[in-house]
Parts: C-alpha cells; sequence; structure tokens
C-alpha cells in the first residue's frame, strides 16, 4: 500500500482542436467517484475529482477549467487552478488530480459539463491550444441522514475540502486501484463556552474535553468491520507516529444498508462493547472518544464509504438529521486559541451537512 494523488475510474470525452488543428486523444480522463449532492449552509453543493493523464509523447500544461451545468457554475485558472490541482504541467504519461467543489447546483442539475483548455509547446512554432470536453453525471441517490454521533457539549465540525494534507486530498493506493475514503470526513473536537479542547495542561489527553465521551450508532446497522488492538499514551508529546495502515486506531464500522457504511475511529482502548457481526441499534453506545491511530489530539472521526474497508472504499457524503449551529471558525489558525465566530442566532439545521469548521450542538434525544 502507498499513498498517491488520486487515479480514478474513466469517464468519457471529445477532443476538439481550439484553432482548426486536426483532433487528436491527447488526454485521458477519469473520475473517481460520480458526484453526488449534499446540502450545506442551504446550498447543493457536490465534491469529485477529475483525474487527467497526458497520453501523448509530449509535455503540456491544462489552462482553464469552465464547469456548467443546467447554467455557468464555475471557472477555474491562474492561482485557483494551481491550488486544486497537484500538477497544471503534465509530462508524457503523467497523471495530475483536479479537486473540484460546486456549490448553488439547480434541482435540475443532473450532468456536469467540463471544458478543459490546454497547450502543447511545440518546438519552432506557435503553442498548439486544444479543448476537451468532459461531461460527467450526477448521482440522484440522496445522502444517507444520520441521527447524532455524539451527545452533550459544543462540538467543532473539523475539515476543509481545500486543505492540501486533509482528508479530502489524501488517496490510498492497492494493487494499482486509488481510493479516496475521506472525501466527506468530519473530525469532531469538544469545546468549552470559550474555545478551548482541554482544561489545563494540553499535552495531557485526559484533560481533552472530548476525551472518554461516548459515541453513538447514527443508525440500525449490522457491525461489519472493527479494531481494538491499539493502545494509548496518556500524552500528546508521547503518540507513535503511526503509517497510514494503522491510521484508524481502533474503530467500529456499521453497514446501515444500500452499500453504505459508517466508520468510527480513534476510539479508546476497551471502550468498544460492540463484536463483529452484531446487529446494533441507532442511539446505542459504540465506544469513547479516544487517542488512538493517526490522531493529534482525542476526537472522533467520522466518514461514510461504499464498502467496510478504511482506506480500501470511496467516500460518500452525509446530511445529520438535526443540528443547532452554534458559530463558526473563518480562520481556523485561532481554533483552540479564541472563541468562535458567533452566528446572530443558534438556529436549528434540519438534513444538512455541517459546513466547514462550524461549531454545532447535536440535538439531543
Amino acid at each position: 500500500m502507498k499513498v498517491l494523488p488520486c487515479i480514478g475510474l474513466l469517464v468519457f470525452f471529445i477532443a476538439a482542436p481550439a484553432f482548426g488543428q486536426r483532433p487528436d486523444k491527447r488526454l485521458l480522463v477519469r473520475i473517481l467517484q460520480v458526484p453526488q449532492r449534499v446540502i450545506i449552509d442551504g446550498k447543493r453543493v457536490v465534491y469529485y475529482e477529475l483525474q487527467l493523464k497526458n497520453i501523448s509523447s509530449d509535455t503540456f500544461h491544462l489552462r482553464r477549467v469552465e464547469i456548467s451545468g443546467a447554467g455557468p457554475l464555475l471557472s477555474i485558472e491562474g492561482s485557483d487552478l494551481d491550488e486544486r490541482m497537484s500538477d497544471v504541467v503534465l509530462t508524457p504519461q503523467h497523471t495530475s488530480t483536479l479537486y473540484i467543489e460546486l456549490e448553488n447546483l439547480q434541482a435540475d442539475d443532473s450532468l456536469l459539463n467540463h471544458q478543459l483548455e490546454y497547450a502543447f509547446p511545440i518546438k519552432d512554432k506557435e503553442p498548439g491550444v486544444f479543448r476537451l470536453s468532459v461531461v460527467t453525471s450526477i448521482a440522484k441517490a440522496p445522502a444517507p441522514v444520520l441521527s447524532a454521533p455524539l451527545r452533550e457539549g459544543n462540538w467543532a465540525a473539523i475539515y476543509s475540502p481545500v486543505w492540501q494534507r486533509g482528508h479530502r486530498r489524501v488517496c490510498f493506493t492497492f494493487d494499482d486501484t486509488d481510493y479516496l475514503p475521506g472525501r466527506f470526513a468530519i473530525d469532531f473536537v469538544r469545546l468549552d463556552s470559550v474555545g478551548r479542547y482541554a482544561s489545563g495542561n494540553e499535552d495531557s489527553v485526559a484533560n481533552w474535553y472530548g476525551y472518554g465521551n461516548a459515541v453513538y450508532a447514527v443508525a440500525d446497522g449490522a457491525v461489519v468491520a472493527m479494531r481494538t488492538d491499539f493502545t494509548e499514551s496518556p500524552t500528546l508529546s508521547g503518540h507513535p507516529a503511526y503509517a497510514a495502515a494503522d491510521a484508524t486506531g481502533n474503530f467500529v464500522a456499521v453497514d446501515i444498508g444500500h452499500g453504505q457504511v459508517v466508520f468510527y475511529e480513534h476510539l479508546r482502548p476497551g471502550s468498544i462493547p460492540v463484536s463483529r457481526g452484531q446487529r446494533v441499534r441507532k442511539g446505542q453506545v459504540l465506544g469513547a472518544i479516544g487517542f488512538t491511530g493517526q490522531s493529534t489530539g482525542p476526537h472522533l472521526h467520522l466518514h461514510v464509504a461504499n464498502a467496510p474497508l478504511p482506506l480500501r472504499a470511496e467516500g460518500l457524503p452525509f446530511v445529520f438529521l438535526d443540528f443547532q449551529l452554534v458559530g463558526r471558525y473563518p480562520d481556523f489558525g485561532v481554533f483552540g486559541k479564541s472563541v468562535w465566530s458567533s452566528v446572530k442566532a443558534s438556529a436549528r439545521v434540519v438534513r444538512e451537512r455541517p459546513a466547514p469548521n462550524t461549531v454545532i450542538r447535536f440535538t439531543q434525544r
């Protein structure tokens, strides 16, 4: 197993010259997972990736990507393209990944059309500029609706689709097949009323407010995978450096049907009361927040995937039945040092995914 930029599954494309050149298939375009809508802050949103492979014998430079549905959606070029893509210059047989997030989709958007413009530097001639049309569908299935995985307290929903080393941009490669299990993963960290995640010495795991908090099943289902053999350092400074294969720490995976498996990761040693094959009910305790696996502090990692394998699966979107929005961290650099920016009124949010780096309270039931 190795960690690489993503390489996905074949979509379909049509290559056409921009200025009268003879049509030529120079670029192979792949997609890792069909885009699926999820509601964030009242907007229809999709996260997905295009993988571009240069199948010509020359180097070229991707210059612009225009995306449209029922109408124009996004134009990507310049520094924005650099930030969204692992490499905009592709040498022969090289593959690069373009990470895309679209907001404000229309209800009738069912296809996404991508117009890619790329240039081949041709020796002793003007650069040859080509355009490529790539079309992909939007999945019709709605995102699963989950109940609360946690209860009392303020919980920061930590993630960002644009973080270079966030879950969203880490692919895992097994036997030349690539997976992005954390595409929609959220890390939940408990905070006090002034935005601190620990009381006193932060190096002591037991001082973190979330440590030991119960983790609850978000839906009825069956335990299809788990791991319980991790020990735990009592301090952050004493935490071992784990390889990607051990990133989950102690975890429980519950199949909730319809090809959807919920993962609860970094659980405390000795806290998991369920066993593989056991049926569980929504609201049942599955374990407690701990500090195992690849983790910088006690938190719950939650994601939904299409297979019961922590790394060899595709991440799927999900929403919560309801929660209360408390605030936001527009500048994540102050997280843990300062209180969040409050919203005008703590509003009840229904059947949505928390926005990046928001602070929420789960509804008590």
